[in-house]
């Protein structure tokens, strides 16, 4: 098995509005090994979400490689890249992306059956990834009945209900509150410690501390490299 989960090579990344063509990201080298914690960091408009954005197969490169797992992500067809985003891959993200009207858990369970799981099988893992971020007596509670915190603990549920491969979250404390924060970050520690790859794009230092290792983007290009304050 590879060390490397994701390796990126010489990546770009351009947008063309008319004939005004705005590069964002400038041939970004970069791997993630298995069981790392990443930080993404930068400035506002640096390149950080779309950086994650091309490793997450949520967006496609001008040009350059993302290689997951061995294989090189151009090369995938596209239901080949669904899959991939379905079963490897968990999302965060700062909005939190819930169904209003579903309660905690039927916004977990409704990705699940939509991957043929079993209601029952899918009920059970929804239940369970609740229960791990300390959200298990708020089962069937909707969304307006759920704090900010709250609301993007559920996001983490339903991100790591089946145990992906990576975990990407995009500034996940962003509209949070110190201690929501702090809840969030001590989520993700644990799932460190268990073992689990996440990359995180966040502008607090504080929290980019947490992570094993800090990217820092300026510009589109990767400007510094170094370890976690923890973890020096």
């Amino acid at each position: 098995m590879a060390d490397h989960i994701i390796e990126v090579k010489d990546l770009v990344k351009t947008y063309k509005v008319g004939e005004i063509v705005t590069p964002v990201l400038k041939g970004i080298n970069m791997h993630v090994k298995r069981g790392e914690w990443i930080a993404i960091m930068g400035r506002s408009g640096a390149g950080k979400s779309t950086l994650m954005y091309q490793m997450s197969l949520l967006d496609d490169p001008t040009s350059g490689e993302v290689i997951i797992n061995g294989r090189k992500t151009h090369t995938l067809l596209d239901k080949e890249k669904v899959r991939m985003r379905l079963y490897t891959f968990g999302y965060v993200f700062q909005d939190y992306a819930l169904m209003p009207e579903l309660t905690a858990i039927e916004n977990i369970v409704l990705p699940l059956l939509m991957e043929k799981k079993s209601t029952a099988h899918a009920y059970k893992l929804a239940a369970d990834a609740l229960d791990k971020v300390g959200l298990g007596h708020r089962l069937h509670n909707l969304p307006s009945q759920l704090s900010g915190g709250e609301q993007q603990r559920v996001s983490i549920a339903r991100a790591i209900a089946e145990t992906p491969a990576i975990l990407f979250a995009d500034e996940p404390t962003a509209n949070l509150d110190r201690e929501s924060s702090r809840q969030i970050m001590d989520i993700f520690s644990d799932l460190h410690k268990e073992g689990q790859t996440i990359i995180m794009v966040t502008h607090e230092a504080e929290y980019g501390d947490l992570a094993g290792r800090i990217i820092v983007l300026d510009d589109g290009q990767i400007v510094e490299k170094g370890e976690g304050k923890r973890h020096k």
